[in-house]
């Protein structure tokens, strides 16, 4: 959780390119093999899905990383584990340093401009908005991560008025504005690891 309560989800001048599918890149100056080896390297050789799977991205796994203490991981293989999310909230100790990681798959096609959007409610009124540019992603066999900060580590916020249970969203959104997923959790944040306040 963040003290900034709204950011820009792009650059004003950024413009997403046209949509432009694997088979399409592929495709394109095919009769080149320097070129063809290049895609196949960036883009891989094969589609790396099930076919009765038409989600574009599928997220693995969200883990909490916090400083000194055991990860707290979530699978999210399901839409029963990811409802199952909101019900299993994790603790974080007033002025602790964690991160967030995010393990995925892209699979069928690109994702251009995957950005995460997550909304902190306490009480039901909205605390904060954070929105994260993840990046542009090729369907591969291997998992991609994502950790959160990228460098160094986030702060939890501290002080009597912090304590207490919080919701979240999180979304996830590409440059098309498709929504890939949406996932609710819970968290609380304490004085100590093991006190009830």
């Amino acid at each position: 959780m963040s003290d900034n309560h709204e950011e820009e989800s792009n650059v004003p001048a950024y413009v997403p390119g046209k949509h432009v599918s694997v088979d399409q890149l592929k495709q394109q100056d095919a009769e080149d093999e320097a070129l063809k080896r290049y895609k196949e390297s960036l883009l891989g050789t094969g589609v790396h899905a099930p076919k009765d799977d038409p989600r574009k991205l599928v997220i693995k796994e969200m883990k909490i990383q916090i400083e000194g203490r055991p990860d707290t991981i979530y699978p999210l293989d399901t839409k029963e584990l990811i409802k199952e999310m909101k019900t299993k909230p994790f603790v974080l100790k007033e002025s602790c340093h964690y991160k967030i990681t995010l393990t995925f798959n892209i699979q069928h096609d690109i994702v251009s401009g995957l950005k995460q959007t997550n909304t902190v409610y306490r009480k039901g009124i909205k605390v904060s908005t954070e929105k994260h540019m993840l990046g542009s992603f090729a369907p591969q066999a291997l998992a991609h991560s994502v950790t959160n900060p990228r460098h160094g580590w986030e702060e939890a916020p501290s002080g009597m008025l912090a304590r207490g249970s919080y919701t979240a969203k999180v979304v996830f959104t590409d440059d098309d504005n498709e929504e890939h997923l949406s996932v609710e959790y819970a968290f609380s944040i304490k004085s100590d690891w093991k006190s009830d306040d």
